[in-house]
C-alpha cells in the first residue's frame, strides 16, 4: 500500500476528476456540440466517439509510460497554460449562457462569470489535494442524482421514439463524432496531473473516459425515449429531462440538475486554472492562479457578450484538440529524451 504524500492524490481521484470534467460538456450543451436532429443515431455517434477518444488517448498514455511528458518542455508548457485558460473560459461562458438564458433571464451573463471565476480561483489556490476531495463529493452527488432521474423517467419511456433509427445524414453523424471527440480535453488533463498522482493513473483515466461516455449515452437514450421529436427543439434537452422527472405534481428534480451543474463547472474551472498555473514555471503559483483567473474571466466575457459561444463553429474547438491532445504528444514521443529523473522517483 502506498503512503499518502503531500501534494499528491490517489489514482481514484483522477477517475473522479476526468469523469466529472468530461460529463459536464454534455450536461447543458448537447445541442451546441451536435448537428442534425436529436434522434437515435446520436447514440451511435456517442459510442463511436468513445472508441475514437480512447484511440487518440494512446499517445498521451505512452508519454506517461515512457517518461516523456510535453509539460517538461518550458515553452510547450506555456502554450498548454494558455490552452487551459481558453478551455476554462469556454466552460465558464457555457454555464453563464445557461444561467442567464434559462435560470435567470433578467441577469447578465458576466455576473455569473465573475462568481464562478472567483470561486474557481479559490479552489485552484487551495491546490490539488483540496480539489481531489471535492471531486469525490461531486462524483457521488452526480451519480446519485442521475440514478434517481433515470429511475423516475422509466415510466415515461417509449420505445416508439427510437424509430426510425437512422434519420440524420452520414455527414451529420460524422460531424457529431468529431465534435464529441474534440470536446475531450481530459487527455491533456491526464498529462498535466499524472505527476501529481501517487500511483499509476492510466487505468483510472481510461475507465473514467468509458464511464463518462456510457453515462452520457444512457442520459441521451432517455432524452430520446421520453421526449421523442421534441428533444431536438430543446436548447438544453438534459435539463428538460430533469424537469420531466417529477416525484409528484409539485416536486421537480431540475433543482438537482442545477446544483450538481454548479458544483461541476466550479470544479472543472478550478482544475483548469490550477493546471494552467503549474504548466507555466515562472512566478509563484498563487500569482499564476490569479493571472489565469483574470484571463479566464476575459475569455468567458468575450465568448458570452461578443462572440456567443453557441454560434461558434465546432471546428474552432476541434483544431486545438488535435494539436494539443494528439500531435504534440506524438512529437514528444518521437523527439523528447526520456526523463530518467521521474523514473528514479517512481522506483524509490
Amino acid at each position: 500500500m502506498r503512503q499518502a504524500k503531500k501534494g499528491k492524490i490517489a489514482p481514484i481521484s483522477i477517475f473522479f476528476m476526468v469523469f466529472i470534467s468530461r460529463i459536464i460538456v454534455s450536461l447543458t450543451n448537447v445541442q451546441s456540440v451536435t448537428t442534425g436532429l436529436m434522434k437515435t443515431d446520436i447514440l451511435i455517434s456517442i459510442l463511436a466517439s468513445m472508441g475514437l477518444t480512447l484511440i487518440l488517448s494512446v499517445p498521451a498514455i505512452y508519454c506517461y509510460k515512457k517518461h516523456k511528458n510535453p509539460f517538461d518542455v518550458k515553452w510547450v508548457g506555456f502554450f498548454y497554460s494558455l490552452y487551459f485558460i481558453y478551455l476554462a473560459g469556454v466552460n465558464v461562458s457555457r454555464f453563464s449562457y445557461f444561467a442567464s438564458t434559462t435560470l435567470n433571464p433578467d441577469s447578465q451573463a458576466w455576473v455569473f462569470s465573475v462568481i464562478v471565476v472567483i470561486c474557481a480561483f479559490y479552489g485552484a489556490y487551495l491546490g490539488i489535494e483540496g480539489l481531489s476531495r471535492f471531486s469525490a463529493f461531486c462524483f457521488f452527488l452526480l451519480t446519485a442524482t442521475i440514478a434517481v432521474v433515470i429511475a423516475l423517467s422509466v415510466k415515461n419511456y417509449q420505445e416508439i421514439n427510437f424509430y426510425p433509427v437512422i434519420e440524420n445524414d452520414i455527414q451529420s453523424i460524422m460531424k457529431n463524432i468529431v465534435f464529441m471527440t474534440s470536446s475531450t480535453m481530459e487527455i491533456i488533463l491526464f498529462l498535466c496531473l499524472s505527476k501529481k498522482v501517487n500511483g499509476n493513473p492510466i487505468k483510472p483515466f481510461v475507465w473514467s473516459l468509458i464511464a463518462s461516455f456510457f453515462t452520457v449515452f444512457i442520459l441521451i437514450l432517455f432524452v430520446i425515449a421520453v421526449m421523442g421529436d421534441a428533444a431536438s427543439l430543446q436548447a438544453f434537452p438534459l435539463y428538460t429531462l430533469f424537469q420531466l422527472a417529477k416525484v409528484s405534481i409539485l416536486q421537480r428534480l431540475d433543482v438537482l440538475y442545477i446544483s450538481f451543474w454548479i458544483f461541476g463547472v466550479f470544479l472543472k474551472a478550478a482544475i483548469l486554472i490550477y493546471c494552467s498555473s503549474i504548466s507555466f514555471k515562472p512566478l509563484k503559483r498563487k500569482y499564476k492562479c490569479m493571472i489565469s483567473s483574470v484571463m479566464t474571466f476575459a475569455v468567458a466575457v468575450l465568448l458570452t457578450e461578443f462572440v456567443q459561444i453557441n454560434r461558434i463553429s465546432p471546428i474552432v474547438f476541434a483544431v486545438p484538440f488535435v494539436i494539443f491532445c494528439v500531435i504534440i504528444p506524438i512529437l514528444t514521443l518521437i523527439f523528447k529524451k526520456r526523463n530518467y529523473g521521474d523514473e528514479l522517483v517512481e522506483k524509490f
